[in-house]
């Protein structure tokens, strides 16, 4: 097992799977300081794995998947691929991932050939603050909880700016930050689609709590993805700044909703959609 992604490199080697039979692939598993699996390497791998057994000439274009046990971060990860469907434009894949015989993540997934049709995109937020001038999410979370956080280390291959301050508001939660790799990626629109899975999950359920007097990292919360959802609506290159628009319209029974519209250079690039346990527990 390798390192927690420090640059481009490492983190493509994540997605890196060896093939174990003519459906089943075997993901690495870095070290890591956090507790549990982190969701968006398994969606980004679990992508992958079922990408590798479709035509090349089809691209993502739709997930959705389901956080059934929480991944251990001691072994690698399985993932048996089931073909669908192959029609004449789209193709559709449910995978299953499994850490020593059990299920912990399944996830559908629908690929099409690109093909020319109706456009149209919403703005991306004007009121916002331009990257040079947003803060690095890193050294706002090292202020408030310490830099001791493990988060602050697990994204190292991702440069993540706030670029307005986290409040409620009529939506509920809102949050906006900027992100994008710090190193320059491959021309391969299907590993930028893997690696914009993966920093999608990096802070869309923290939305949840922002209207509430808990803090997403306290041990007075106990926090969970369930499910998550993405839409890919336009060829990404995760190596140029991404404006990540979050908000949560509701929170209930324990559990976070919040949806997620990703823009790059004015234009929607990708939406997501995510609900997640948010259980607030008696501290030690």
């Amino acid at each position: 097992m390798g390192p927690v992604p420090k640059d481009v490199t490492e983190l493509l080697n994540l997605f890196a799977l060896d093939q174990t039979g003519e459906l089943s692939f075997r993901g690495p598993q870095p070290r890591t300081k956090l507790q549990r699996l982190f969701g968006g390497q398994v969606l980004g791998q679990t992508l992958i794995a079922a990408a590798r057994t479709v035509a090349e000439d089809r691209i993502p274009h739709s997930l959705n998947a389901y956080f059934l046990r929480p991944g251990a971060t001691d072994t690698a990860l399985d993932f048996d691929v089931e073909v669908m469907r192959d029609g004449r434009t789209f193709s559709n894949r449910r995978v299953i991932a499994r850490q020593r015989d059990r299920v912990i993540f399944e996830m559908t997934a629908s690929f099409q050939h690109p093909e020319p049709g109706l456009d149209h995109s919403a703005s991306a937020p004007v009121d916002v603050a331009p990257p040079e001038a947003s803060p690095e999410l890193a050294e706002v979370l090292g202020r408030r909880f310490g830099e001791g956080v493990a988060l602050i280390s697990e994204w190292d291959a991702l440069e993540v700016r706030l670029a307005s301050r986290p409040e409620p508001t009529r939506h509920g939660g809102s949050m906006r930050a900027w992100v994008r790799t710090k190193q320059p990626m491959p021309d391969s629109p299907l590993l930028n689609t893997a690696v914009l899975a993966y920093l999608s999950d990096m802070t869309l359920l923290s939305v949840t709590t922002i209207p509430h007097e808990v803090e997403f990292l306290s041990p007075s919360l106990q926090a969970a993805s369930i499910d998550h959802a993405m839409w890919f609506h336009r060829p990404v290159h995760v190596d140029r700044w991404l404006l990540y628009d979050m908000i949560s319209p509701s929170a209930s029974n324990a559990r976070g909703f919040a949806m997620g519209r990703l823009f790059q250079d004015g234009a929607a690039v990708a939406s997501c959609a995510q609900e997640g346990l948010i259980r607030v527990v008696a501290e030690q």
